[in-house]
C-alpha cells in the first residue's frame, strides 16, 4: 500500500543525493521524481529479495529461468549486504541499464557481476561458470563440446597468458563475441547490440580513410574515439613526434625531461617525483613502460582540448597507483608527499599526513576508507583542492585569474 499524502515522506539527506548525482547522469529532478515513485511502492525504504524478483523477472520474461540469474543481480547490487536493496541500490542498476551509460561501463559492470570471488579477475572456472549460468536460464544445456569452446575462447582472449581475463581482455571478448554476450547479459537487452554495431560502424569509417602508412591502424581508431582531433592534426603530431623521437616511443627519462617543462616552476621544487605519476597516466593503454604515439597524443588533448571532468578521470588513473580502481590513504599520501616536493612545501612546516587526511574527509562521500573515479571527481566542486591536485591543468588559468 502506497502513502498517503498527509503521511512524511522520507526525504534523501544531502549527502545521499551528492552521491547520487555524481554517480549517474540523472538530475536532481529526475531523482526526486524516482524517489518519489520509489517511496510510493516500497514505503519502507527497501525491496525485499522478493519484492525484487517479482519486480525484475518482467524485465527478463524472455528468459526460460530467470531466477538464477535474478539472484545472482540481488547479490551484486546489494552492496552493504544486508539482504535489502535500498532506493540508491536500484536506481543504481537503473542507470546502468539505460542507454545514457556507455558500452564499456557495462561491460565493467558486467565484469564485477561475474567475477565471483572479487579479486577483479575472472579464472577458468568463473568463466565455464558463466557459460553454466547463461545456458541455464535461456533453457539450455552446455555440452562438452560448447564448454570446450569456452575454454578455448578464453585462452584466445587471455592476452598475457596469465590464465586469467583482466576486465579489459573481458571488455575485448564480449565485444568480438556477440553470441557469448547475447547469452551472458539478458539484463541488457538490445541496448548492447546496438552500442557494439555503433563502434564498428566508427572502426570502419577510420579504416577506410586514408592515413601516414607508419601511423598504426589501432591508434588511429583510438584516437578517433576517445579525442576529437581531425586527420590533419593527426598526421602533424605524428611528423613531429618522430622528428623528437625516432624510435617511435619515450623511455622514462625522455619523459621526464619533456614533462617538467609543462609543470609549475616554484622555488626548491622537485618534480622528479610528480613526474613517475604522470609517466603512468601517460602510459595508460599499452602498460608497457614506454610512451607510445597515441598515448601521448591523448595526453596532449586532454591537457589542450580536454573537459574539466577528462582531465581529472585521466590523472585519477595515475593517482591510483596499483590500478586497483581505487585511490586509497596510502596513495593519496604519496601523492601529496609528491606534490610538496613539487610546490617547495617546507614538509617539516606542514603535514603531509594532515593534507592527505583532509582530502580523504573531503572527498570519500561513502566513507570507506577509498576513493572512487566518482567520488575524486567530486574534487571539481573545490576550486583550491583541484589546484593542488592537478597543477599542469590550471597553471594557466591561475595566472591569469
Amino acid at each position: 500500500m502506497g502513502l498517503n499524502q498527509s503521511q512524511e515522506r522520507p526525504e534523501l539527506n544531502d549527502r545521499e543525493l551528492e552521491y547520487i548525482l555524481l554517480h549517474t547522469n540523472y538530475t536532481q529532478k529526475q531523482i526526486d521524481d524516482i524517489y518519489i515513485r520509489f517511496m510510493t511502492h516500497y514505503p519502507k525504504g527497501y525491496l525485499t529479495r522478493q519484492q525484487f524478483s517479482q519486480l525484475y523477472s518482467s524485465e527478463l520474461k524472455h528468459l526460460k529461468y530467470s531466477q538464477p540469474i535474478i539472484e545472482r543481480l540481488f547479490d551484486h547490487i546489494d552492496s552493504d549486504k544486508n539482504n535489502q536493496l535500498n532506493f540508491k541500490e536500484v536506481l543504481f542498476l537503473k542507470t546502468i541499464c539505460s542507454k545514457d551509460t556507455t558500452l564499456n561501463e557495462k561491460l565493467e559492470w558486467l565484469f564485477l557481476l561475474y567475477d565471483t570471488n572479487h579479486d577483479r579477475l575472472i579464472d577458468i572456472r568463473e568463466f565455464i561458470n558463466i557459460g553454466r549460468l547463461a545456458y541455464v536460464v535461456h533453457g539450455k544445456y552446455l555440452s562438452q563440446l560448447k564448454e570446450d569452446e569456452f575454454k578455448s575462447l578464453f585462452k584466445q582472449y587471455d592476452i598475457d597468458d596469465d590464465d586469467h581475463l583482466n576486465c579489459q581482455e573481458f571488455i575485448q571478448l564480449c565485444k568480438q563475441c556477440k553470441d557469448i554476450l547475447e547469452i551472458i547479459a539478458p539484463m541488457f537487452s538490445n541496448i548492447i547490440n546496438q552500442q557494439i554495431n555503433n563502434e564498428k560502424k566508427k572502426e570502419k569509417q577510420t579504416s577506410s580513410t586514408n592515413y601516414p602508412i607508419n601511423i598504426p591502424h589501432d591508434h588511429l581508431a583510438y584516437l578517433h574515439e576517445h579525442t576529437t582531433f581531425t586527420n590533419d592534426e593527426i598526421k602533424r603530431y605524428y611528423s613531429t613526434f618522430i622528428r623528437r623521437c625516432p624510435k617511435g616511443r619515450l623511455d622514462k627519462q625522455d619523459f621526464v625531461h619533456f614533462y617538467r617543462n609543462i609543470l609549475p616552476k616554484r622555488p626548491n621544487g622537485d618534480a622528479e617525483s610528480y613526474c613517475d605519476f604522470m609517466f603512468k597516466a601517460f602510459d595508460i593503454i599499452s602498460h608497457n613502460g614506454f610512451i607510445e604515439f597515441h598515448e601521448f597524443l591523448l595526453a596532449i588533448y586532454v591537457h589542450s582540448k580536454g573537459t574539466p571532468r577528462e582531465k581529472l578521470e585521466w590523472i585519477y588513473n595515475a593517482y591510483d597507483r596499483d590500478s586497483d580502481g581505487y585511490i586509497n590513504y596510502t596513495e593519496i599520501n604519496h601523492i601529496v608527499h609528491a606534490l610538496f616536493m613539487l610546490y617547495g612545501i617546507d614538509r617539516e612546516k606542514f603535514s603531509v599526513a594532515y593534507k592527505s587526511y583532509e582530502i580523504m574527509s573531503t572527498l570519500d562521500l561513502n566513507n570507506d576508507d577509498k576513493l572512487s573515479k566518482q567520488e575524486f571527481l567530486n574534487v571539481l566542486k573545490n576550486k583550491q583542492l583541484t589546484e593542488f591536485l592537478a597543477p599542469n591543468f590550471w597553471k594557466k588559468e591561475n595566472k591569469t585569474g
